[in-house]
């Protein structure tokens, strides 16, 4: 790769807009842990994949050239590597702010998915502790025979 066949500005550009699209899914995949539509969540996890996957495509291109130039592959070396390309410098800009910003919300739907995960195991505790309480006969096995009460906490235990 030569300078030549790397545009900064049109690459930041297309990295800031890349940014734009994966905040977007982040956005999406937050909107459907807090309604709690788990339908979604699938092709959501798909999409993110992809996109970032894409967004570490660029970022390599872009470590390449700041590679040839000599520079740190970081915001410093960015920096550097922008001064003779003033044109991209907004764009650069908006990325790291992005950048920021799908950090946070990534971190945000992480405790989503962690809360989600323990109210969904309290629920089947409770389900499960509620089907072999000691005032049930309890279920029939493969055998047809009564399986009994094995532990657990009862309803309305914490």
């Amino acid at each position: 790769m030569s300078n030549a066949t790397f545009d900064p500005v049109a690459c930041v550009t297309r990295e800031r807009d890349a940014a734009l699209e994966f905040i977007d899914i982040l956005r999406r995949e937050q909107h459907a842990l807090h309604h709690a539509d788990g339908s979604l969540l699938v092709s959501l996890a798909m999409e993110k994949s992809q996109q970032a996957q894409q967004l570490v495509q660029l970022a390599d291109a872009r470590n390449r050239w700041l590679g040839m130039l000599g520079y740190p592959q970081n915001r410093i070396g960015m920096e550097h590597g922008l001064q003779d390309c003033p044109d991209a410098t907004d764009a650069w800009q908006k990325l790291l702010q992005l950048a920021e910003t799908a950090s946070q919300l990534n971190k945000i739907n992480g405790i989503l998915v962690a809360q989600r995960l323990r109210y969904n195991q309290q629920r089947l505790v409770a389900l499960h502790a509620a089907t072999h309480s000691a005032r049930s006969p309890g279920l029939y096995g493969s055998d047809g025979q009564p399986q009994p009460f094995s532990g657990g906490r009862r309803l309305g235990e914490v």
